[in-house]
């Protein structure tokens, strides 16, 4: 009976871009999904550098805020960017775009970011993404370019200092 009588949500989320002087009052709505995007991309920065690149306009950041059928007032996701300078033209760099019900703000925020994007002249967009995001970008004409492959030499870098440290080598002089 209680369900019956529970108000139905319209799902309405709307993509708000934060403004550098804004960013300390809203980074707690969006710290969470920064740190664990961080966390999953290898830990190459913390949510404390991204919140300064974001208060001296260096990055920028869109929240994707609203509802959905079942709760109101909720961050659905954000995105994280910044422009790329090239040598002959400058590009939109998507570091950084993690949320839920994908489906409610998707169209909405590539909207959103072509927009500033172009009003800022860049000629192109770029995003370094999980597979997933392959498949759902050709919609907006999105093409895959690059395979980004990693491997992590860090230990290999700290195994050869601890074994080349021991011995007078030219190579442990450029390791150490």
């Amino acid at each position: 009976m209680a369900t019956a009588n529970k108000k139905q949500i319209k799902p309405l989320v709307s993509i708000l871009p934060l403004e550098p002087k804004d960013i300390e009052r809203f980074w707690p709505l969006a710290e969470f999904m920064v740190s664990e995007s961080l966390a999953f991309s290898g830990k190459y920065a913390d949510s404390t550098w991204v919140m300064d690149e974001l208060k001296k306009d260096t990055m920028q950041c869109w929240i994707m805020f609203g509802s959905d059928e079942f709760e109101e007032n909720k961050v659905f996701g954000i995105c994280v960017g910044r422009i790329g300078v090239m040598p002959n033209y400058n590009q939109y760099e998507i570091v950084i775009c993690t949320g839920k019900r994908r489906e409610l703000w998707e169209d909405n925020l590539i909207k959103s970011v072509t927009d500033f994007a172009t009003s800022n002249k860049c000629k192109r967009l770029s995003i370094m993404a999980r597979p997933g995001w392959e498949k759902v970008s050709k919609k907006w004409g999105w093409k895959k370019k690059h395979v980004q492959l990693e491997k992590w030499i860090y230990y290999e870098f700290l195994w050869r200092r601890k074994i080349t440290s021991t011995s007078n080598t030219k190579f442990a002089n450029i390791f150490c």
